[in-house]
């Protein structure tokens, strides 16, 4: 396996700045010779690494008398700052971070292979909310076509649920009532349209997931000749981790993979989607993609994979200068400045299938979930939504 390091030479230094880089790779003879769709892909890893330092003078003078110089030279070496890198980010947690951050792409990519249009089973056992919806969002129409004829504005108001005291109800007949039902007309749309426009033997599926993170570890501590906590230290780290996958996709089995699409071959999805209120769980553990991720692969081989990660990371200290008197001795100190960068690229081809995947978390929590949030518990909302995907 070719590698090359130019980092090891000098990590040990102390200097103004410092780079270096750390790669291995794997070569295929003839590669270039290869049709572009049997090439392989090969693993990589590339690590690009860099480190700006400053010198720190730090002089105590008693009096009137001579300046002393304590300190005059560079602290610490291009190891040192990157290692303080490190130690930020292991601190905090950023390697689970980056751990789901791939799981979640991957999980992307075999939601995309399964290519699902509606789910029929679900369909079913919710018809007749569907129709009851249906007529009784006609009748509240009639309703307020009545009462508008008649000049009854606030008839109408109430009818169509838009008074302020209604308006919630239509937001949850909207969002989980109106929105999966035309999904579901779509996604039947696209399947049958499929049965003329076939889906290609072969496809390709890309996902991408990126998380950015800063971190303020800033502190106090005792400045050059003072006093414990005296003095601001500003440390800034910034970690941004960005996941791609991408799966070459056969089908090998059309009619399985279309029964796949109608989800008629995973029954825990459908147990998953016919519980109360699974949408709202799924907005912070995304348990339905997970699901839907367990039988993409019915119909479907993949015939090459390949999973990126790009894990940037820096990192800055900064110490003002500081001037302290203590029992007529006077401290000075020119202060920190201090910045490290690492980049991180890998590249591999193994990596799990749908069973070794977990459903991905979602701390976020956004304004239309907050709106639906609010719309549930005005309403006290006990529906059992087809679907929920904010």
């Amino acid at each position: 396996m070719p590698s090359e390091n130019t980092w090891t030479a000098v990590a040990g230094l102390k200097q103004p700045v410092t780079k270096g880089r750390v790669r291995s790779w794997v070569t295929t003879p003839n590669f270039g010779a290869l049709p572009k769709d049997q090439k392989p892909v090969n693993p990589y890893d590339d690590r690009q690494l860099g480190a700006n330092n400053n010198k720190t003078l730090a002089t105590y003078q008693t009096g009137t008398g001579p300046v002393t110089t304590a300190i005059n030279t560079y602290e610490l070496t291009a190891a040192d700052l990157i290692n303080a890198n490190a130690n930020t980010c292991t601190s905090v947690g950023w390697d689970t971070v980056k751990s789901a951050a791939s799981n979640a792409s991957i999980l992307k990519a075999f939601v995309k292979v399964a290519d699902a249009k509606v789910n029929i089973p679900v369909a079913l056992a919710e018809a007749s909310k569907t129709s009851s919806l249906i007529l009784d969002t006609a009748k509240r129409i009639d309703r307020a076509y009545r009462a508008f004829r008649k000049g009854n504005l606030r008839g109408v108001a109430q009818n169509l649920n838009i008074t302020p005291k209604r308006l919630h109800k239509s937001w949850l007949e909207y969002k989980y009532g109106w929105m999966p039902l035309l999904m579901d007309v779509k996604g039947a749309a696209e399947f049958f349209a499929q049965q003329h426009i076939v889906r290609p033997t072969r496809f390709t599926v890309t996902a991408v997931e990126e998380v950015l993170k800063t971190f303020d570890t800033s502190s106090n501590i005792q400045g050059y000749g003072g006093q414990p906590g005296d003095w601001h230290i500003n440390v800034f780290t910034s970690c941004h981790v960005k996941a791609k996958t991408k799966l070459w996709c056969e089908l090998t089995s059309p009619h399985l993979s279309e029964l796949q699409q109608l989800g008629l071959t995973n029954p825990l999805l459908v147990a998953w989607e016919l519980v109360p209120f699974s949408f709202v769980f799924d907005w912070f553990v995304h348990v339905g993609d997970y699901l839907t991720g367990l039988t993409a692969l019915q119909g479907v081989t993949i015939r090459r994979q390949v999973h990126s990660t790009i894990d940037s990371r820096a990192w800055s200290q900064y110490g003002p200068p500081t001037v302290r008197l203590l029992s007529g001795t006077t401290y000075r100190h020119s202060g920190w400045n201090w910045q490290s960068s690492d980049r991180r690229y890998t590249r591999h081809n193994n990596f799990a299938a749908p069973w070794g995947l977990y459903p991905p978390v979602d701390s976020k929590f956004d304004f239309p979930k907050l709106v639906t949030s609010l719309a549930l518990i005005q309403g006290s909302y006990r529906g059992s939504a087809k679907t929920a995907r904010l």
